[in-house]
């Protein structure tokens, strides 16, 4: 695993700090899971698109 600095700013922040205490992650394995699953959702998108 590589470690990174990554800028939020409050607002974006604070939110993450909820949806982590709601489904019991800490914050970077909350950060973690939303990157997956975006890049999981998009490259299935693109996969679809280089087919049509």
């Amino acid at each position: 695993m590589i470690t990174t600095t990554l800028r939020i700013d409050e607002e974006t922040y604070n939110k993450l700090i909820q949806l982590a205490t709601n489904e019991e992650r800490s914050i970077n394995s909350q950060i973690i899971y939303i990157l997956k699953k975006y890049i999981e959702n998009n490259f299935e998108k693109n996969k679809e698109k280089e087919t049509i």
